[in-house]
């Protein structure tokens, strides 16, 4: 075999050019601390480690979502807390306010401070998040939400119905709503019990007839008649005081016969119809008329103002001390609703904030076992390395010294 002196110097540079490349790869792995630095030194471990850290990233995501909106949440039950403060003390001035130790000038200061309360409410609806978006409006959350027209009446005007709320995932499969709407909270709140209520719908003079209550005593009896509307007209001939309870279409025209007719009237006592239980109270005259229909969504602005002006109005007569005592009675029954609807809402934002703490853990703790898996993949063995470099410095420090020998011989040395 012709060996020449091209060959050999050939040789010698390719092996330290071998040497050197190694060289430099353990130390830009002493350097990184990785293991891998491309694909090809680890195909296999290349794969599994992508694959883990799209689910990282993800799961980084969820996390940046709960930290986002758990404050806005956090903001919204500290409001629900402040409208329930409000209301327990609009409920204790409309109880005073029915108490016969009051006057009409107190019970006008009363109203002021309802008014006051009702105002605060009003604020509250339409409390802000740090980002500006109102937040029971809904997805609609950049305009405000509820408004006063001339009147004084208040409107929602944010986002209702489904999809009216955002909602944002906070695992692969799971999401929480961000919210409640105004219309949930403030707005659409069953009057009375939320089956059935009563009104006075004709009040003559000197009458001082107060609605007490309005029950229901049989349920199933109630669900067959629950979309009817009942009226109770009260007669009194020499001095005896009967009732007619009659079915009544949506123009107010009897229909059919009547449940009950010409029946004493006893103050105090029930009036059972329909599975309808009305408690009645004080003196009726002749002609007045209660009628019992089934209850609607009334908003805590409006159940305010009914009480406000009821107040307002006083008790110069025997009808007005009977329309605020009806009044009251209506008032403490809507509200409780509405305190019942709050706190509803306040026990579901609690919820969902125990959902996302559990899932902040859950996270956690998926976070910490993906990254050991990506760590024991990629991440290099430090004592392993060290050895490795010295070892490949020797190796290249001796192919240096060979080439350096042999690139002083000749061929011609030997001839």
């Amino acid at each position: 075999m012709r060996v020449s002196t091209t060959q050999i110097f050939q040789t010698g540079i390719d092996q330290i050019q071998r040497n050197q490349a190694e060289l430099n790869r353990t130390s830009l792995q002493l350097g990184s601390g990785e293991r891998i630095l491309t694909p090809s030194d680890d195909p296999s471990g290349a794969t599994q480690t992508n694959q883990f850290e799209r689910i990282i990233k993800a799961t980084e995501q969820y996390q940046r979502n709960i930290d986002n909106t758990q404050p806005r949440l956090q903001q919204q039950e500290s409001l629900m807390q402040s409208g329930t403060d409000a209301l327990q003390r609009a409920r204790e001035l409309v109880i005073a306010g029915n108490n016969d130790s009051q006057t009409d000038e107190t019970r006008r200061y009363q109203a002021n401070e309802l008014r006051q309360l009702r105002d605060e409410l009003f604020e509250i609806a339409n409390t802000r998040d740090p980002n500006g978006e109102y937040i029971f409006a809904g997805t609609n959350s950049l305009e405000q939400p509820f408004k006063q027209d001339g009147e004084g009446t208040v409107h929602y005007e944010g986002a209702e119905g489904t999809g009216s709320v955002r909602e944002v995932e906070i695992s692969p499969t799971r999401s929480v709503p961000i919210g409640d709407t105004g219309a949930d909270v403030f707005m659409n709140i069953p009057e009375n019990d939320g089956r059935a209520t009563a009104e006075v719908e004709e009040r003559g003079e000197g009458s001082s007839l107060v609605i007490d209550k309005v029950e229901i005593y049989d349920v199933s009896e109630q669900k067959d008649n629950s979309d009817k509307k009942f009226a109770i007209e009260f007669s009194v001939d020499s001095g005896e005081t009967t009732y007619t309870v009659q079915e009544k279409d949506e123009d107010g025209e009897p229909e059919g016969e009547p449940l009950l007719e010409n029946q004493p009237f006893v103050p105090g006592e029930s009036i059972d119809f329909a599975g309808r239980s009305v408690t009645i109270s004080g003196d009726p005259v002749d002609g007045d008329e209660v009628v019992s229909r089934p209850a609607e969504n009334k908003d805590i602005f409006s159940t305010l103002d009914d009480i406000i002006a009821a107040l307002e109005d006083g008790t110069g007569t025997r009808e007005n001390r009977a329309n605020l005592a009806t009044a009251t009675n209506t008032a403490l029954a809507d509200m409780d609703a509405a305190l019942e609807n709050f706190n509803e809402v306040r026990a579901d934002l609690g919820s969902r904030l125990k959902t996302m703490d559990d899932q902040t853990e859950l996270n956690e703790d998926r976070l910490l076992d993906l990254e050991t898996a990506v760590s024991e993949i990629r991440d290099l063995d430090y004592a392993e390395a060290i050895s490795r470099f010295n070892q490949q410095q020797v190796a290249l420090q001796a192919a240096q010294q060979t080439y350096s020998e042999t690139s002083r011989l000749s061929l011609f040395d030997f001839i």
